[in-house]
């Protein structure tokens, strides 16, 4: 699914998704929920009611539209427009680097406080509408995403072909990814985790996940854990996703007992307040299978200095 923006006046604009070959067929509430996953479906199906939602049809002209509904189909190709009014945003830090460059892929080394994608209270500030703002003639897609507070490794792919050979190997698990944590406690010196995930139902919250061992809807969840250092009642630990869950390390651990500096969402925020404005979690290396050339390719970003610092700080 990808989208474009369009000014139509100082303070009005116009969001326009493609749907995608997996979402051939969907209801038109539906595809929009999946876009803004922390709308009510109730403002959702008013926003269609009040016309802010078009629909432009060019590949499957004999599929007649009629008047938008919330159960309206949508196929592949579909260009669903959403007009919105502005609204300010809060800072965000663009300062990131970039590790690799060609004509398929765009590596950068995120910093912490940038959002990858537009989602909830953010449109603009976020990396790809910036990058795509900034680069009027280049296309860029999220082959794989990390969280607003994560910072390090993170690929984009300059075109479609080379984002879906990107994509297939996120799903098929063919990557090698490694995260760094800063943990509450002294973990064992190795450890693994094989617990499964779900939405957490209970919670207000759309993004945030539980532990369900025994139920059916559950998804494997498994990730290993070395400890490289413990420095009084922190670990820093090198973690080793086996599977690609949402939160998924910081669930597992905050369920072991161990919950990452500075996690808000899965950690004890009276405590948090005080240690880390971010959550202490960082990609430090990405290995794929570049896809041009065919060659294992791999990237890594060191600790940064936020974290560093935080560790010192503990000596």
């Amino acid at each position: 699914m990808s989208y474009l923006t369009k000014e139509l006046t100082e303070n009005c604009f116009t969001i326009s998704h493609e749907v995608g070959h997996n979402q051939n067929g969907i209801r038109l509430d539906a595809f929009l929920m999946q876009i803004f996953d922390k709308r009510s479906r109730e403002k959702i199906k008013k926003s269609i009611q009040e016309g802010k939602i078009t629909i432009e049809r060019t590949q499957s002209p004999h599929l007649h539209l009629g008047s938008l509904k919330p159960s309206t189909s949508l196929f592949t190709g579909d260009k669903v427009q959403i007009t919105s009014i502005k609204k300010q945003e809060s800072e965000v830090n663009f300062k990131y680097k970039v590790l690799f460059e060609d004509d398929d892929l765009f590596i950068i080394d995120k910093p912490p406080n940038l959002p990858v994608h537009p989602a909830g209270r953010y449109f603009f500030n976020t990396l790809i509408t910036h990058l795509r703002t900034h680069n009027a003639n280049q296309e860029f897609y999220l082959a794989h995403r990390i969280d607003k507070e994560t910072s390090g490794v993170l690929i984009l792919a300059k075109n479609k072909n080379a984002c879906t050979h990107l994509t297939e190997q996120f799903a098929q698990r063919k990557t090698e990814k490694t995260y760094l944590a800063i943990a509450h406690g002294v973990t064992p010196a190795e450890f693994e985790i094989n617990d499964p995930l779900k939405k957490d139902e209970f919670s207000d919250l759309k993004v945030k996940m539980r532990v369900a061992k025994t139920e059916d809807d559950a998804q494997e969840a498994r990730t290993q854990f070395k400890r490289l250092e413990a420095i009084k009642k922190f670990s820093l630990l090198l973690c080793i996703p086996k599977t690609g869950r949402q939160h998924q390390i910081r669930v597992h651990l905050a369920h072991a007992g161990y919950p990452i500096v500075g996690d808000k969402l899965y950690g004890v925020l009276e405590k948090e307040t005080l240690l880390l404005p971010r959550h202490a979690l960082h990609s430090h290396t990405i290995s794929f299978t570049h896809p041009k050339t065919n060659k294992i390719t791999k990237f890594v970003s060191p600790l940064p200095d936020d974290l560093k610092e935080f560790l010192d700080s503990q000596i």
